[in-house]
């Protein structure tokens, strides 16, 4: 065995055993910005959002068209999609209540949706730290949250990667395909085939996931270096102890985390489809398996996070894939149909977190008013 084979597992090997910091998410490390960089940032993403709502969607149909399409939402469907958003978010914190110890299913959905109003306002990492700052508050140990944390990330991210292979498999099933959605689903398709044999190979190989990390890692350093951020710690390192951290978990929870993954984005392609059906965007030729492909390909797109909660990206990527897939067929039932799609799976998560975080900061009040009189004695 070469030094190369050895070195990961070292580093590896001290998490589970090691101090309750290592278990802390790399993201949630300390990292310090100057005024110049922070008011950068929010100018860029400021103007980032002008462009798409104020520039591009425009382009598809006026907002007083919209508004006309999003008025004619009735009821029975804004229930329906209240209550397939509430299925979304319980999937959400049903995969932490798996993961973690003693966590529970009532106190991972506060967290979720307290975390959720942080994540969809605030750029960076924050959700994250929200909450990891809750589960520290409900006891749970850094290592565990940080452990579920790397777990559920890895997890929630394969399964949507794999979904375009599912939605051109059933468009296999139609007589005709759209050459438009077909290509959507081909280029979903082949960014499918490359992450699952990256995946297949970190798994497989601790000499791949090294070598691929330190890869990965000249790229991240390159790019802090442009904004004169310091050098990130050795990422191969952290990929390795990524793997076995994932490799350990799932062969104990895989059935329940594919499970509720796969229920979490069925059940937001539902959100997708109700919202296009209720504002009369059946009009669009577009089947139901063809509006799944398109939402496959656009949710692998937005894996990543540009701007909090991918405001703006998501609705320009959503609104122009439909668009182009239906030939441009009432552009502006598809923009209305959008704008609901993510007034439930955005902002609907933000009301609801708004809640939860009350419910959340009277409970820890209580508990710190009940502590008190025991510290006393």
């Amino acid at each position: 065995m070469t030094a190369g084979d050895r070195d990961p597992p070292a580093t590896s090997a001290a998490g589970p055993g090691g101090p309750e910091e290592v278990g802390v998410p790399p993201v949630l490390e300390p990292t310090k910005s100057s005024p110049i960089q922070k008011l950068v940032r929010i100018t860029l993403s400021l103007l980032l959002i002008y462009l798409i709502f104020g520039v591009l969607i425009p382009s598809f149909a006026s907002y007083q068209d919209v508004w006309d399409a999003l008025t004619s939402l009735e009821p029975a469907a804004f229930l329906l999609l209240a209550a397939l958003t509430l299925l979304v978010e319980s999937c959400k914190a049903g995969s932490y209540a798996v993961l973690v110890p003693g966590l529970g299913f009532g106190r991972a959905f506060l967290a979720q949706e307290a975390a959720a109003v942080v994540s969809n306002t605030v750029p960076g990492p924050s959700g994250t730290a929200a909450r990891y700052g809750i589960y520290r508050k409900y006891g749970i140990s850094a290592e565990d949250f940080g452990q579920s944390y790397v777990v559920n990330s890895a997890w929630g991210n394969a399964v949507p990667m794999v979904l375009p292979t599912v939605g051109l498999a059933l468009l296999s099933l139609q007589e005709d395909i759209p050459g438009s959605v077909l290509t959507l689903a081909l280029i979903g398709l082949a960014v499918t085939v490359v992450g699952v044999v990256l995946a297949v190979l970190v798994v497989r190989s601790e000499r791949f996931a090294y070598r691929l990390g330190e890869w990965f890692g000249r790229i991240l350093n390159w790019a802090r270096g442009l904004v004169r951020r310091p050098a990130a710690a050795e990422v191969g390192a952290d990929v390795v102890r990524f793997r076995y951290d994932v490799l350990d978990t799932v062969r104990s929870h895989w059935v329940a985390l594919t499970s509720l993954t796969l229920l979490r984005e069925v059940s937001t392609y539902l959100v997708l489809l109700t919202s296009l059906r209720a504002l009369g965007a059946e009009r669009v030729d577009l089947t139901a398996i063809e509006v799944f492909a398109v939402y496959t390909v656009v949710r692998l797109a937005t894996l990543i996070e540009i701007t909090p909660g991918n405001v703006g990206i998501s609705e320009a990527l959503y609104i122009s894939a439909l668009t182009w897939a239906s030939d441009g067929e009432d552009s502006s039932a598809i923009v209305a149909a959008v704008f609901v799609f993510r007034l439930f799976t955005y902002v609907g998560p933000i009301l609801v977190g708004g809640v939860c975080s009350a419910i959340l900061s009277r409970r820890f009040r209580a508990e710190k008013a009940a502590a008190s009189p025991e510290a006393g004695g």
